[in-house]
């Protein structure tokens, strides 16, 4: 069978969370040892402004701070092997060209694909596909033939209408999560390069 592996970007491939940390300290939130969801929950319990500062958080992280951010660990290994082996994979994310609270209009997809192109040049361009919704980027991962697609976020796997046939695959950390019905394997890159490609 030949493989065609589908890859979703943010927290799939790029590691936000030393940048989300920092970004989150220049707002003056205590960040240290803080993870995007709780940062994002501290941000939130200050009321409704608090909300304009989580989007300006997210703005500046996913905008101008994208080219901070390093690969996530394991990542770059997976990307060696499927270009040794001649195993084609594509992006596919659901990502919206401008964030509504970045004054700079920074062109979120633009900084994906700079991104993209410094840490990962194996990924052809063509091959890189940034969708408005997540109903587009299902169909996407159906309309390419992915034969398998890894993603952080589980109620992505898990939705109704993921494209049946490819094979589930959840990037979750720590190890040992409980791999819900329908996934194939859950943990961090490492234990998904082994139910990819094996060894």
């Amino acid at each position: 069978m030949r493989l065609l592996i589908g890859l979703d970007f943010d927290n799939t491939l790029v590691d936000y969370t030393d940048l989300f940390r920092s970004e989150a300290a220049a707002l003056g939130l205590a960040a240290a040892g803080l993870d995007k969801t709780r940062i994002r929950d501290a941000l939130r319990a200050r009321g409704p402004a608090g909300e304009i500062e989580w989007q300006r958080l997210q703005a500046r992280v996913y905008g101008p701070g994208l080219g901070q951010a390093p690969m996530m660990a394991g990542a770059g290994d997976f990307l060696h092997r499927c270009q040794v082996a001649g195993v084609p994979v594509a992006v596919v994310s659901h990502k919206s060209r401008f964030a509504a609270q970045d004054s700079r209009g920074t062109d979120l997809r633009e900084a994906a694909c700079n991104w993209l192109a410094q840490h990962c040049p194996g990924i052809a361009t063509d091959r890189v596909y940034f969708e408005g919704d997540r109903g587009s980027k299902l169909r996407r991962i159906a309309t390419l033939g992915c034969t398998h697609f890894v993603d952080d976020l589980l109620e992505v796997l898990t939705d109704p209408a993921f494209p049946a046939g490819v094979v589930r695959l959840w990037l979750a950390d720590p190890p040992g999560r409980i791999c819900p019905a329908g996934i194939a394997a859950a943990g961090p890159w490492p234990r998904l390069v082994q139910a990819i490609l094996g060894g």
